[in-house]
């Protein structure tokens, strides 16, 4: 057996070619795999609000978060989205082509 094929009761897995897809399967295709790349980035951009968030506003955990320790995340968090929406808004003004 192939070490990277696994077999659920129908054989061997085979390996998927896009251009044997006709246009509108390979559309397809793409728009799951770039809904698939967005919701990663989405993914990694949460880990990393919550731990850079976290990391500056809850030094000692408790049992709960205290008022201010919320407060904190949720200032934090709001900062770190204007900030990242900001610098990607300037990339792509500064993709766009000059007229």
């Amino acid at each position: 057996r192939h070490p990277h094929s696994r077999s659920h009761g129908r054989g061997p897995m085979t390996t998927l070619n896009i251009n044997d897809l006709d246009k509108k399967s390979r559309a397809e295709v793409q728009t799951f795999i770039e809904e698939q790349q967005a919701n990663q980035q989405v993914t990694a951009i949460l880990s990393k609000i919550t731990e850079l968030c976290w990391d500056k506003c809850v030094p000692k955990p408790g049992k709960d978060l205290t008022a201010a320790e919320s407060q904190c995340i949720a200032n934090c968090s709001e900062r770190f989205l204007d900030t990242s929406m900001f610098v990607a808004a300037r990339i792509q003004g500064k993709m766009k082509p000059k007229k």
